[in-house]
């Protein structure tokens, strides 16, 4: 059965052999696209994570609830505004956010962009399972050597390995379990903590104890999912147009994401720590607890593993598959040796590196080739965009130096602007901002 895709006017066929290997390194079937509610799920599943509770608790230290709040729901609304506009593209071609990206920095630029989202998102996958060998100890301090910080780290990472091998499905279907037992799990995990303590009000007017400003606690909330925003093309490529993608984006950002943090904030507040499965446990919860806790952890830690594995399938000729279990058994490896401990600092760097090509990429799309890119055999790309890779360095120097403002944010306005700016002016001047030339060859690579 042939399809047509409303968007782009692509025939693809429902039963295409590229679905086996998750459109790894072309578009995404019409015949395999998804409602609003399945992709705001994946969405949801993707942000909802037990790193987002110490992101919450670092915040609470600074502010107080009120402003911790308000400074969390910015941060995450600008994550939705940038994930929104990459995933709309993408959600338009069915295309992955590294296929985005032959269009912005070229064949071969895209290599580069490629490598370093994977690295960052395995480097993620590492601090995930690091965090999860934590958690799991704290939850089940009696399990002897398997409830050790760093074992339980490795043998999570394995686990978590096992939905990114099967693709975007198994991420959906994990989804479709986790996130409506986890809320509710967490929202009474939240009450009866609360409940424990002087209430409410007691919360509300805590002062904090390490004060830090506004502006600190909204790149903290945008650097917990900085990478995560970046990459929402790799989920957003299903949704069967592009609301359906704006819809997944704000339940995902402004709400399951800020649900998180705000739970860390509250906990930290209540108890000391802003561990929630811990705090659970230590009412007596302790099931409740470890479902929050692997159904957090895994439905986000297998998208990081995921999208890593389609941005190396635009590098090596690898089936995705393959390439989902190697790297995954080096990231949960290096969980194991104990990356969780540069957590924070880890946030902070991604809060500048990783916005500014997104910066670029909503440049190019929306302004520079307004809103008409092409994907497919006979694509036509550049091999490198220099200007791209200008605007880029310019991001990161502008979120590293300008002294006002929100760094991440700068970084993403300055380099949207720079790429603008360059690419008119090597239009205006005759110089040539593509460099050399490459046709997509049948199989997509």
């Amino acid at each position: 059965m042939m399809n047509t895709h409303p968007a782009t006017g692509v025939i693809t066929d429902s039963k295409d052999n590229e679905a086996i290997d998750d459109y790894a390194v072309k578009p995404v079937a019409a015949s395999q696209r998804r409602s609003a509610f399945q992709i705001a799920l994946v969405t949801a599943g993707y942000c909802i994570t037990t790193s987002g509770l110490f992101t919450g608790a670092a915040i609470a230290t600074g502010l107080s609830l009120f402003q911790a709040i308000v400074a969390i729901l910015i941060g995450n609304t600008l994550l939705a505004v940038y994930s929104g506009l990459i995933g709309a593209a993408s959600a338009k071609y069915g295309v992955s956010t590294t296929l985005l990206a032959r269009h912005a920095f070229g064949r071969s630029g895209a290599k580069v962009i490629s490598a370093i989202g994977a690295i960052t998102l395995l480097g993620w996958y590492a601090v995930q399972t690091g965090l999860f060998g934590e958690t799991i100890h704290a939850a089940l301090p009696s399990f002897g050597v398997l409830s050790s910080p760093r074992v339980a780290a490795l043998w999570g990472g394995i686990l978590m390995m096992q939905t990114a091998y099967v693709g975007y499905r198994g991420l959906e279907m994990l989804s479709k379990i986790a996130i409506p037992a986890l809320i509710p799990l967490a929202v009474w995990g939240i009450v009866d903590t609360v409940s424990r303590t002087d209430g409410w009000s007691a919360l509300f007017a805590a002062e904090p104890s390490q004060p830090f400003s506004f502006t600190e606690a909204i790149v903290l909330t945008v650097g917990s999912f900085a990478v995560g925003a970046v990459v929402q093309a790799d989920i957003s490529r299903y949704a069967k147009d592009q609301k359906a993608s704006w819809i997944a984006c704000i339940m995902g950002y402004v709400i399951a994401n800020s649900f998180m943090i705000i739970a860390g904030a509250i906990t930290v507040l209540a108890t000391g720590s802003g561990d929630l499965p811990a705090a659970m446990v230590a009412a007596g919860l302790s099931i409740p607890a470890l479902v929050i806790l692997i159904a957090a952890q895994w439905t986000t830690n297998d998208n990081n593993l995921y999208s890593a594995s389609l941005a190396l399938s635009n590098i090596f000729k690898m089936k995705k598959s393959k390439i989902v279990l190697i790297w995954g058994i080096i990231a949960s490896v290096f969980g194991f040796l104990g990356i969780v401990d540069y957590f924070i600092p880890w946030l902070n760097v991604l809060g500048i590196l990783i916005p500014p090509i997104a910066g670029v990429m909503i440049a190019d799309y929306y302004i520079v080739h307004k809103r008409n890119y092409r994907f497919g055999e006979g694509t036509e790309y550049s091999q490198v965009v220099w200007p791209a890779f200008a605007a880029w360095a310019g991001g990161i120097a502008a979120g590293m130096f300008i002294p006002v403002g929100i760094p991440s944010i700068n970084a993403i306005v300055i380099s949207f602007l720079a790429h603008i700016i360059l690419m008119q002016g090597c239009k205006k001047f005759s110089i040539p901002a593509k460099l050399g030339l490459a046709i997509e060859d049948t199989d997509g690579y």
